[in-house]
């Protein structure tokens, strides 16, 4: 069975992703985290792929 850290660290890292990568393009990801700025969706992109790459550091599946 894998490491629950590293699972969830994956599932964070690719929502954080997809977030900071296509967050423009659709409506309810700006609409939920209430603004319409880019930068911000950017900004909290980033933010969450960094505590998935913490999840899975802390995992044990990176370094």
């Amino acid at each position: 069975m894998a490491n629950p850290l590293v699972m969830i660290g994956i599932v964070i890292f690719v929502i954080g992703m997809i977030i900071f990568l296509f967050g423009k393009q659709f409506f309810f990801s700006r609409a939920f985290f209430g603004d319409r700025s880019m930068f911000a969706q950017i900004f909290w992109g980033f933010i969450i792929c960094i505590i998935g790459a913490a999840f899975l550091y802390f995992g044990g599946a990176v370094g």
